[in-house]
C-alpha cells in the first residue's frame, strides 16, 4: 500500500483548499473543478464522488503536508518544534501516566523531541480516526518501546493503527502520519516540481 506525501511551502495568499483540489485532481487525472469535497458528522473530510480515495492535510507557519492514498484511513500532522511555556501541563494533560512517566526520564533536550513525536502521532491518530481531539489524547496510549504502535486506544481498536514519523524536509518541524494497515510505503513529492506554474 503506498501513500503519498506532498510537501508544500505554502505561499500566504493560497488557501489549504487550493492545493488540496489540484493535488487530488492530479491524483484522479480529473479537473481540479471536478473534485467534489465534503466533510463528514465529525468534520473530516472526503471525497463525494471516490470515497476510496482518502487524505488528509496539516500545516503549521509556511509548511504543509497533504497525504494521500487509496482504501485505507490516513491522518496526517505537522508541527513547528519551538518552546512552550507549559510543556509540564501539556504532558500531564494529553499523555498517559506511561507516557509521562517516560517522557520524565529523559533529558530536557530529549523531552522536547519526544513531546513533538508523541504529538503529532496523537493528532494523526486522531485525525485519522475522524473524530479530533474529544476522543482524548491522553486515551491513545504510544508504546513507548515500539512508538510506531499503540498499547490502548478509545475505540479498543489499537492493533490495527500505526504512526510513522516522516522527514518534512525542513528543519524545526516534526510530523507524523497515522494508517490502519500494516505494511505501507510512502512516496514523497514536492508542489514545485508538479506544479511549477501554480502558486
Amino acid at each position: 500500500m503506498n501513500i503519498e506525501i506532498w510537501h508544500i511551502d505554502r505561499p500566504p495568499r493560497q488557501s489549504s483548499p487550493f492545493f488540496l483540489q489540484h493535488i487530488l485532481a492530479h491524483t484522479l487525472n480529473i479537473p481540479a473543478n471536478l473534485v467534489n469535497i465534503a466533510r463528514g458528522e465529525f468534520g473530516k473530510p472526503y471525497l463525494v464522488d471516490m470515497p476510496e480515495c482518502q487524505f488528509n492535510l496539516s500545516h503549521s507557519n509556511e509548511k504543509m503536508v497533504i497525504a494521500v492514498g487509496f482504501n485505507i484511513d490516513i491522518g496526517i500532522d505537522i508541527e513547528t518544534i519551538k518552546p512552550r511555556r507549559n510543556l509540564d501541563g501539556l504532558v500531564k494533560k494529553c499523555f498517559s501516566p506511561i507516557e509521562q512517566a517516560h517522557w520524565q526520564s529523559l533529558s530536557e533536550d530529549q523531552q522536547m523531541t519526544l513531546f513533538y513525536e508523541f504529538w503529532t502521532r496523537k493528532e494523526a491518530l486522531v485525525k485519522g480516526i475522524g473524530r479530533g481531539i474529544a476522543i482524548g489524547l491522553q486515551n491513545c496510549e504510544i508504546n513507548v518501546v515500539n512508538q510506531n504502535d499503540f498499547l490502548r486506544l478509545p475505540h479498543g481498536d489499537e492493533s490495527s493503527w500505526h504512526t510513522h514519523l516522516f522527514d518534512t524536509q525542513q528543519k524545526n518541524y516534526c510530523g507524523a502520519i497515522a494508517v490502519n494497515q500494516n505494511h505501507v510505503t510512502f512516496q514523497h513529492k514536492n508542489w514545485v516540481n508538479y506544479f511549477p506554474l501554480i502558486t
